[in-house]
């Protein structure tokens, strides 16, 4: 005797149930997966504008703890610069460094260095570092107005410099003084928007003390006692 057995099939009831919970499982995955990407987009610009921060103020004190302070050939200058897009500082001087700004041919270790903020074509701002050589015989200043300039940051929004005259703080420290600032303050800063479009602020400053040899300010020493009490990040 064969027993048969009878064949069930899904209800309609049974679909239309399995194929909303499987939308439900679908839209929170897609969800889940977007707020995963967006995360990690948000700490790839932290991470790029921290890094941005580090480097170009490890670049300035780097440039800075070799300023060359001999009285033949010193050079110190730093002043706000009026363009069209904003009034920015400019900060310029002779260093001693050892990274060449031309590879392929013979230099001394005797450099100008500048930093400055500048706008491109598309209205973003950054900040770059000018490296022209010193070779020890130019006779005017346009002879050391070239150089090589390499864009350092472009997630920067903020640079700001101020100069320790003994007495008070100034923006503007004129060539013209032949001498270095007791203290130099830097000043970095880049705003990041979250996806709830609230901007968090992240900055970094330190400070740059130039010992002074008495009264005077000729063949000192050139080690400084360079200072960074300060990294920090603020929500506004």
């Amino acid at each position: 005797m064969t027993i048969k057995r009878k064949q069930h099939g899904y209800t309609l009831v049974e679909v239309m149930a399995a194929s909303v919970i499987t939308a439900f499982i679908a839209t929170v995955a897609v969800g889940g997966l977007a707020s995963v990407t967006s995360a990690r987009g948000q700490i790839d610009e932290v991470t790029i504008v921290n890094d941005e921060l580090r480097f170009v103020a490890d670049s300035l004190r780097r440039d800075l703890s070799g300023l060359y302070r001999l009285k033949n050939a010193m050079l110190f200058e730093g002043v706000m610069q009026e363009t069209d897009s904003g009034v920015f500082p400019k900060l310029r001087f002779r260093t001693v460094c050892n990274g060449k700004a031309r590879p392929d041919q013979p230099e001394g270790d005797l450099y100008e260095v500048e930093y400055i903020m500048a706008v491109d074509d598309e209205g973003q701002l950054w900040i770059a570092r000018r490296q022209c050589p010193i070779v020890g015989n130019e006779e005017t200043p346009e002879e050391t107005a070239g150089g090589m300039m390499t864009r350092l940051a472009e997630q920067l929004s903020f640079f700001q410099v101020r100069y320790f005259d003994g007495e008070q703080w100034v923006q503007d420290w004129a060539m013209e003084l032949e001498k270095v600032p007791m203290l130099v303050e830097v000043s970095l800063g880049a705003i990041v928007k979250e996806k709830n479009d609230k901007e968090t602020i992240y900055s970094k400053q330190f400070f740059v003390n130039f010992p002074r040899n008495g009264q005077g300010d000729e063949e000192v020493d050139l080690e400084m006692e360079i200072e960074d009490p300060e990294e920090t990040m603020s929500q506004s």
